[in-house]
């Protein structure tokens, strides 16, 4: 079996070790035991919001330092990644506010702003990963709003649903026409919510009208994720919003409000058909302090291993590739992320390293396994397909703790350090991979 370690305050980043077996004798203490027969969820993929603030960055690396962010992004050999979050229009995180048509009628529809950076950005990311990419507006064009701005939430006007629903179809058609096939898109990003950037307000009943009165007939080949906001209150809010059609493919949640990872649980369990994809998630900013930002890297890690053990299939957080300054943001809403801008190439901060534990060693085909664990402070996320068995194990506390992984009649002996994370990876033999036997 490998082992891969992260240990930043030590000066660790990715350390791989081999680690041996044991035959299961004794009773042990500090016991992980992992049932490998007990199916919890589907794992589908993670990703990342490629926002014009984003894609304005990447413009500015060197041509091989592009070559070498989208292959630490999306290569197997790098993150992994599968998804990408794209806004139609303007949001927080572009150079200014826009939209693609100031005419009602969209006689003047176009998407040649989203050509200046974003859509030569899509364009690299895919030659080299076939990205699953979902779209989400911030606002509705102001001229269809009740009140004449972007901002501060207001509402779409009722008598625009049949123009504005026309407009977001556009906007599939014309980046189809760019080579570029969404996937996925939501009604509003942040529904219930009034920001000082980009941002509109509907009711459970607006949603709902627009969506299925307006929208879901004129989709084809792109599904819709309903909601797109936060967890509190998810379950009633998918009871309320969810009618059966074979063109909504799942629900999407952010994590602002709180983790509320028993919303996750009881949708799960209520509707198994649909995925859970959390599509937004970051941390506020804070200058770049690479010891400082490995609570932001738990931070992190502990929402997704916890959305993921709770129901979740796929998460994204926000943007990819930020400045030191958290932007450029045009309404001066700075953030972390993943990767900064240096200059003309880019740092990987922990939250790259403590994500790429997870997103590189899994699987599209992966299934989330059940665990049990007597280290309640522990971190544990347990994936497994026919070829390999992957185990993460982060340590958020500030003491070490020793702990057995047992597996059948099988076990491994280890230890993990204070604010530290560790993969195990073990790749099945062929002949026994069926039967589950010499599973690490």
């Amino acid at each position: 079996m490998l082992k891969y370690v992260t240990d930043i305050k030590n000066g660790v980043y990715i350390k791989e070790e081999k680690i041996q077996k044991k035959n299961l004798k004794n009773n042990l203490d500090n016991k992980i035991i992992i049932d490998i027969h007990k199916v919890i969820g589907q794992y589908l993929g993670m990703g990342s919001a490629l926002t014009e603030s984003s894609a304005y960055n990447y413009s500015l690396l060197t041509k091989e330092n592009k070559e070498n962010f989208i292959k630490d992004c999306y290569s197997n050999n790098g993150l992994n990644y599968r998804y990408g979050r794209i806004s139609i229009g303007s949001c927080d995180f572009s150079l200014k506010f826009y939209s693609y048509a100031k005419r009602k009628d969209l006689s003047d529809f176009n998407i040649e702003k989203d050509k200046e950076y974003l859509l030569p950005f899509l364009k690299d990311i895919l030659k080299i990963r076939k990205v699953t990419f979902i779209a989400s507006p911030w606002s509705p064009p102001r001229m269809y709003k009740n009140i004449k701005t972007y901002r501060f939430g207001m509402k779409l006007s009722k008598r625009y649903y049949e123009q504005y629903s026309n407009y977001l179809i556009k906007y599939l058609k014309f980046y189809q026409d760019e080579g570029i096939d969404i996937s996925y898109i939501t009604m509003q990003n942040e529904p219930l919510a009034r920001q000082k950037w980009e941002s509109c307000k509907y009711t459970i009943e607006e949603q709902k009208k627009f969506i299925y009165e307006y929208l879901l007939p004129k989709l084809k080949n792109t599904k819709l994720l309903l909601f797109d906001h936060n967890k509190d209150n998810l379950y009633q809010t998918v009871n309320s919003l969810y009618q059966k059609n074979n063109k909504i493919k799942g629900i999407a949640f952010h994590n602002y409000s709180g983790r509320h990872f028993e919303e996750l649980k009881k949708i799960r369990m209520s509707y198994p058909n649909l995925m859970l994809i959390n599509t937004e998630g970051c941390t506020g900013f804070s200058e770049y302090d690479e010891l400082l930002w490995i609570k932001d890297a738990e931070y992190y890690l502990y929402d997704i291993i916890g959305d993921f053990n709770n129901g979740a299939n796929a998460y994204l957080d926000w943007n990819i590739l930020l400045n030191r300054e958290g932007g450029p943001s045009h309404i001066k809403n700075p953030v972390k992320s993943i990767l900064i801008l240096d200059k003309d190439n880019y740092i990987k901060t922990p939250i790259y390293y403590y994500v790429y534990h997870l997103s590189h060693f899994a699987s599209l085909d992966m299934q989330i396994i059940k665990y049990d664990s007597s280290i309640k402070e522990l971190d544990i996320l347990v994936l497994k397909n026919n070829v390999k068995l992957v185990i993460v194990v982060m340590n958020r506390k500030d003491i070490d703790y020793e702990y057995n992984i047992i597996i059948n009649n099988e076990y491994i002996s280890d230890r993990i350090n204070a604010h530290s994370i560790i993969t195990y990876v073990n790749f099945f033999d062929k002949k026994t991979s069926n039967n589950e036997k010499n599973i690490i």
